[in-house]
């Protein structure tokens, strides 16, 4: 240990340990509060009050406002398509996708999807439609094709057709629309989905001509 010496007078010399020394300089430093919030315990102080996640949906199979890959056109089953940050009072939801450009043309229905289902898979609907697994409790509608479930993108004219994919978070179940013809029963439907609403998302694609048209 290193020494410091303190001479009190020419022939008087005391020899003190430095870490002594330091010890007595600093007896009456003013000695910092420690905060009751203070928690050493953890490196940082983490915020657990971060907002959720705010209504989100997509599909990694295509770009909202891109084009449908052709993997996914007329008899093919659906793409895969998911969602975050449901709200919180949500019971269930339910999806439409339509061909906007054709009189809103029915392509698939899904109501009473649960509220804890994040997605829906690639390929569990499609042509036939009897061996479609849906979630738990959802259901579908007939499309305008004449089957139960998906119909993908089938347009035949020269230019390519706008469809549309909307997904709402529902304060309630709905009930399956009454007798008519597909037209009128996914009418019926996003008019009782608008009813009981707390959040919609839309996306859209394009796609044309399909490739049993070229």
């Amino acid at each position: 240990m290193s020494r410091l010496s303190l001479r009190f007078a020419p022939s008087f010399e005391i020899q003190v340990p430095a870490l002594v020394l330091l010890v007595l300089l600093c007896s009456g430093c003013p000695v910092a509060e420690r905060s009751a919030d203070d928690d050493d315990s953890s490196v940082a102080d983490d915020d657990d009050s971060a907002p959720p996640p705010s209504f989100r949906f997509w599909s990694p199979d295509f770009e909202d406002g891109g084009t449908l890959p052709e993997l996914y056109e007329c008899s093919a089953s659906n793409p895969e398509l998911r969602w975050e940050g449901v709200p919180a009072e949500t019971e269930v939801l339910t999806l439409v996708f339509d061909d906007s450009s054709f009189g809103d043309y029915p392509h698939w229905a899904v109501f009473n999807i649960p509220a804890a289902v994040s997605g829906l898979e690639r390929g569990v609907s499609g042509y036939p439609g009897t061996g479609n697994e849906l979630p738990e409790g959802a259901q579908e509608l007939v499309n305008g094709g004449g089957w139960t479930g998906y119909f993908g993108s089938c347009p035949c004219g020269a230019n390519p057709n706008t469809y549309r994919w909307r997904l709402w978070a529902l304060s309630e179940e709905l009930e399956r629309p009454g007798p008519g013809s597909s037209s009128n029963q996914f009418e019926a439907l996003v008019e009782a989905a608008e009813e009981v609403s707390i959040e919609m998302l839309e996306m859209s694609h394009s796609y044309g001509p399909a490739s049993i048209c070229r």
